[in-house]
């Protein structure tokens, strides 16, 4: 039996950032929720350790590209969400696949469901770790950093997504 946080099927989507040179990197992200109605506002969790996150956190109110992933990019995975951008140019990857277009002076993926260029407020600062009630752990950042991004535009290109529900059909996560 499957996990209470594990039961409901949830997009995948790929957030691209940039380092202080300029240089792409794009990551997986499943825990991804809006926040905010009225500006439009995206709560992001980003894997600790990631490049993603070094970018992030090196550049905190840089322009972003959450890109909503097409099911028939599940293959996707093994790239942006199992290598490392620090060992791996995924950018340069996916070039040399013809993978990608420009979207607002930024690279995405051709096939995506759906783009959105948004700008980083900066991360959710967690002050002090907490003893959570029942559990040995504290409720401290956890192994990933939750980041708040503002919707500057978006361009749908199709309704159909990509879920986890589907990577794990296909053995790609458990």
């Amino acid at each position: 039996m499957r996990k209470f946080w594990n039961l409901p099927a949830v997009p995948v989507y790929s957030l691209l950032t940039h380092d202080s040179n300029g240089s792409y990197n794009m990551n997986c992200c499943t825990y991804v929720t809006p926040v905010s109605m009225d500006p439009k506002q995206f709560m992001v969790a980003v894997y600790q350790g990631t490049k993603t996150l070094d970018n992030l956190e090196k550049n905190p109110h840089q322009t972003v590209v959450l890109q909503l992933l097409a099911p028939e990019q599940a293959s996707l995975i093994r790239l942006l969400g199992r290598q490392s951008g620090y060992r791996t140019d995924k950018i340069q990857r996916l070039q040399q696949r013809g993978l990608l277009d420009a979207w607002r002076g930024q690279p995405v993926l051709k096939e995506a469901a759906a783009w959105a260029e948004m700008q980083s407020l900066g991360p959710l600062m967690v002050p002090t770790p907490v003893l959570s009630k029942g559990t040995r752990s504290s409720a401290g950042p956890g192994d990933h950093q939750c980041w708040l991004l503002g919707l500057n535009s978006s361009r749908v290109l199709r309704e159909d997504c990509l879920d986890n529900a589907t990577l794990r059909r296909l053995g790609l996560i458990r």
